[in-house]
């Protein structure tokens, strides 16, 4: 094969296998990595090793020229036989590395898969003189070394390019980021909630003001198939339904920030008020409180609530709260609760120390680690 031929040989190989591998990271959301990437271009390579001319017959030649004599080209090393052997052999990967396994395998089978629309095709089912070729048609096949593979090489590049960005996205993150539809942007926060902290770049009307509004708010967490964000300091609810939300979306995109550890702690109330509560919660770190609290049901309390959502809702003998933080709490604080446990959340970034609170159930009195000194 003469040398021209052989570097474009091996240009396509390698273009269709990062394609094939930018592509499956779109589609199956894996992270592409740069070793796993290499990995997967130099096995795209290795069928050649058949030929002492080729890639990778040059420096194998040891291999490469008694394959060539004893086999041919295109046969074994093209062959379903061929591909079960590599995959023996790298075997051990798969349960020490199976990225790495997986970026082998899928280089190698790109290679012959690729080969297939070759005039000649391959010998899929070696020692079977069956030569696989696709498409049937042989004007549809390419010529090595021709200008319609030069042209075939051209468009992987111009896929390969485009498919780069996709690949860290997704193929769901590269459409919500198209479409900003809020939809996809509460489908991908249900899923990964609670690993990292995450904002919402939105465009929304107000459903009690019909008020435009723009904002990127932090995202506190999911409620009636709708996002609860932190809007000028409020929690607000972001959704399609006018019954329950407060904010009706047009555009919305789900940014991912900072790893994100949550440490969450029961605090039970029974006997307790929600005033001992917030004296007991003067952190210096981000939380939310969370729970159910049953209440003497001839308390009255003077509040008025006309927002969709609120995060604490009151009725009748029981309250609710959902990402509420003391200022919410300010008409309720003297609410002492018959029965009920509320669920403190601290969110911490990257570095902060751990929070633990330990509520002494008889007496009332908090043990505190050291980092929590001087907060009581």
């Amino acid at each position: 094969m003469p040398i021209q031929e052989a570097k474009l040989l091996a240009a396509t190989h390698a273009a269709f296998s990062t394609v094939l591998y930018l592509g499956g990271a779109a589609v199956f959301e894996y992270q592409a990595e740069p070793v796993d990437w290499a990995l997967a271009v130099l096995f795209s390579f290795m069928p050649d090793i058949d030929i002492p001319t080729s890639r990778v017959g040059r420096p194998l030649f040891f291999l490469s020229v008694p394959l060539e004599k004893r086999f041919g080209h295109r046969t074994i090393t093209h062959s379903f036989i061929g591909f079960g052997g590599l995959a023996v052999l790298l075997s051990p990967l798969y349960f020490s590395h199976p990225a790495y396994f997986w970026a082998m395998l899928g280089g190698y089978w790109s290679h012959i898969q690729i080969d297939m629309g070759n005039i000649r095709g391959v010998d899929l089912f070696w020692p079977s003189p069956i030569r696989v070729v696709m498409p049937g048609k042989i004007k549809y096949r390419l010529e090595v070394g021709s200008k319609a593979e030069m042209i075939l090489l051209c468009a992987l590049l111009v896929f390969c390019v485009g498919l780069y960005p996709i690949s860290n996205m997704g193929l769901r993150g590269g459409l919500h980021q198209l479409l900003k539809d809020f939809d996809i942007a509460y489908d991908e926060f249900v899923e990964v909630q609670g690993t990292h902290w995450y904002t919402l770049e939105l465009k929304a009307i107000d459903n009690l003001t019909l008020e435009h509004i723009e904002c990127t708010c932090p995202v506190l967490g999911a409620w009636q198939n709708g996002l609860i964000v932190d809007y000028h300091g409020k929690a607000r609810s972001v959704g399609k339904s006018q019954m329950h939300h407060n904010l009706y979306p047009i555009d919305a995109v789900l940014i991912q920030g900072e790893p994100l550890r949550v440490i969450s702690q029961r605090v039970n109330l029974q006997g307790r008020s929600l005033r001992w509560l917030v004296d007991h919660l003067q952190a210096s770190h981000a939380y939310y409180l969370l729970g159910e609290l049953y209440v003497d049901a001839d308390k009255v309390v003077n509040v008025s609530q006309i927002e969709t959502y609120h995060p604490v809702l009151w009725g009748g003998d029981k309250v609710k709260l959902h990402y509420a933080k003391v200022e919410d709490l300010r008409d309720y604080l003297n609410l002492t609760a018959i029965r009920g446990e509320a669920v403190v959340q601290f969110w911490l970034w990257p570095g902060d120390e751990a929070v633990e609170l330990r509520f002494d159930g008889g007496t009332g009195k908090v043990e505190t680690p050291g980092v929590l000194e001087g907060m009581f």
